[in-house]
């Protein structure tokens, strides 16, 4: 007993004589290399007009870039979009997310499967959900365009219509995402006090008084964090849509992030399309600060 209390003092000291910054280093580098790095060489990128195959050339702009943006009338209408998208997709996720949480927030094994066979969607590889709507979607064999002509939408290319192919690339997001957000919503239904809800009951309190005066307001801190999660990553959707559409027919579905790829990758203006990524981090922490801020404001509130 004593060498063994001995042995834990010993290990204890040589811990806390070494400096701490020697567990703190290897996650620091990793962290420079893959975020920050990265970052500031984009921005650095974005003052210059900088043509991929002529490194040479290269042009100091400044702010040239930026000013660029807000003539270019492509890039106006890729971000529409791509705002269009996140004010539609997102809060049909939340909602539907919302209400199979409560629906599912009971006892059973029965419950339990569901709850597990319902986040399958989450772990599809966004490139092979954009190929199984494309395929679903075709006009002469696809399940889906079966069905709805079977129920008198007639025959239609979907995804070679404008006016079809943007509502078909958010129905595919809706699918494979909403779980997402019931994920995080069941879990912060977990912890909810059932003493509220059954004094509520017993006060005579419906359906909708316990949505609206209990279980949202408890709720809306893990609704917030996951929506800001969600926030994030459709700013930066690509891949399903690139497989669905590549972003036509014509412009209908030429998100932000499909503009960028085509600014760098086509045309070769990595300059330009730095700029685009700089623009959307700053989108991306402006919406971020406000709904954090939100969050803290209310938790103040409520404490």
């Amino acid at each position: 007993m004593r060498f063994s209390k001995q042995a834990d003092t010993d290990i204890k000291s040589r811990g806390a004589s070494r400096p701490f910054w020697l567990f703190v280093f290897p996650a620091l580098i990793v962290v420079l290399t893959v975020l920050v790095y990265p970052m500031f060489y984009a921005i650095y990128m974005s003052g210059y007009e900088w043509n991929l195959f002529n490194q040479t050339g290269r042009k100091f702009l400044l702010f040239g870039n930026y000013v660029r943006l807000f003539k270019d009338s492509e890039f106006l209408h890729s971000l529409w979009l791509q705002l269009g998208f996140i004010i539609i997709a997102l809060p049909i996720e939340t909602v539907i997310g919302f209400f199979v949480a409560l629906l599912l927030n009971r006892e059973g094994k029965f419950f339990s499967v569901v709850r597990s066979l319902l986040l399958l969607p989450v772990f599809i590889l966004p490139v092979i959900s954009g190929l199984t709507w494309r395929m679903m979607l075709q006009p002469e064999y696809g399940m889906i365009s079966f069905i709805l002509e079977k129920l008198g939408f007639g025959v239609k290319a979907w995804l070679a219509e404008p006016k079809f192919a943007y509502g078909m690339v958010i129905v595919q997001d809706v699918w494979r995402m909403w779980p997402f957000m019931f994920m995080f919503i069941y879990a912060g239904l977990s912890g909810l006090p059932k003493e509220s809800l059954e004094a509520a009951q017993i006060d005579g309190a419906g359906f909708w008084t316990k949505v609206f005066k209990i279980i949202i307001p408890y709720l809306r801190p893990t609704i917030a964090t996951a929506f800001l999660l969600r926030l994030i990553d459709a700013l930066r959707i690509f891949s399903e849509v690139y497989v669905m559409t590549g972003g036509g027919p014509g412009n209908a579905t030429l998100l932000l992030s499909l503009y960028i790829n085509k600014q760098a990758f086509e045309f070769f203006s990595i300059g330009y399309a730095a700029t685009m990524g700089v623009f959307l981090l700053i989108i991306a922490l402006a919406i971020a600060f406000f709904v954090v801020r939100g969050n803290i404001q209310f938790e103040g509130e409520r404490g």
